[in-house]
């Protein structure tokens, strides 16, 4: 009888053991790279170079990001209203530029841009997870997958202890380039996005005859 008291009571702690309710833990971990708090405020500069015939164009100016309100969208699900100001100069006043929307589950988290809905993170994951950033929106499929993760970052002086790298898209060859990606860190979300775009003279990357470049670099939360 003890023997079998015994077998019955390892075979209960195997049970215990095998269940590990790990991705609920990762959800929770990883959902802090894309917090979303009433009132949240970010500042990036950001750079935006164009490039055709008549040469190389560019734009920079400072973006500001207010979550500003709570709602329950059309699924019914709660729902962040991101209020978008900018300004050409530091010393000018800012002013409305458009407004995003942000949500988020334990599946993914997503952001609506000008209309069109992307999922920037799905939970849990790892290196080895991919996902159609497009799945929500009418666009041509679009493949997204960490590049790095819980790595150090650092931009403008801000240090991070944490960071993960989406690539959004990435192609390299004699005639084009392109490269989207974004890096977020916990507790803060983007820090850094970049979304090049460009054609190539004479096989030299560093000579771009078409194309866009484009860089939001967080400065201030």
């Amino acid at each position: 009888l003890m023997k079998k008291q015994n077998n019955f009571i390892i075979l209960f702690l195997i049970i215990i053991c095998s269940c590990k309710p790990i991705n609920y833990i990762n959800e929770n971990y990883h959902s802090k790279y894309f917090p979303i708090e009433l009132n949240q405020e970010k500042e990036f500069l950001v750079t935006n170079i164009n490039h055709s015939s008549f040469g190389k164009d560019t734009v920079t100016y400072y973006l500001k990001e207010v979550i500003s309100e709570k709602f329950l969208n059309l699924e019914g699900d709660s729902a962040y209203r991101i209020e978008r100001f900018w300004k050409t100069d530091s010393t000018n006043n800012y002013e409305i530029k458009d407004i995003w929307v942000a949500n988020k589950s334990l599946n993914f988290a997503q952001l609506v841009e000008e209309n069109i809905r992307f999922t920037k993170l799905i939970f849990p994951f790892d290196v080895n997870v991919v996902w159609d950033g497009n799945a929500f929106n009418n666009q041509q499929s679009q493949e997204y997958r960490i590049e790095n993760l819980n790595i150090p970052f650092t931009v403008n002086g801000l240090s991070f202890d944490s960071s993960i790298t989406v690539i959004q898209n990435y192609k390299s060859n004699l005639l084009e380039y392109e490269n989207s990606k974004e890096i977020y860190v916990i507790g803060v979300g983007l820090v850094y996005k970049e979304d090049i775009e460009v054609l190539i003279n004479s096989a030299d990357s560093n000579d771009f005859s078409q194309g866009y470049e484009f860089y939001q670099e967080l400065i201030e939360f």
